[in-house]
C-alpha cells in the first residue's frame, strides 16, 4: 500500500512520464528505471522519437506492487 504522500504525489504526475521523469521522481539514476523496463518489472513503450514513455497509472501500479517504495 502506498504512503498518501507518494500517492498524491503520483496522482499529480503528467499521464506519460519519460525514464528521466520517473527516476528524478524516485531519485534513482535513469539506468535503474531503464533496468526495470528492460526486465518487464515496468510496462512501457517507445513514442515515434524513440524515447521511452511511462504510463502514470504504470507507475502507480508497480509502486502498490513494491512495498518497498
Amino acid at each position: 500500500m502506498l504512503s498518501d504522500i507518494l500517492n498524491e504525489k503520483l496522482e499529480s504526475l503528467e499521464a506519460i512520464l519519460s525514464i528521466r521523469e520517473a527516476a528524478a521522481i524516485f531519485s534513482v539514476a535513469y539506468l535503474t528505471i531503464y533496468r526495470l523496463i528492460k526486465s518487464e518489472r515496468l510496462p512501457a513503450w517507445k513514442d515515434e522519437d524513440g524515447e521511452w514513455c511511462i504510463a502514470r497509472a504504470d507507475l502507480i501500479e508497480f509502486c502498490s506492487n513494491n512495498s518497498n517504495l
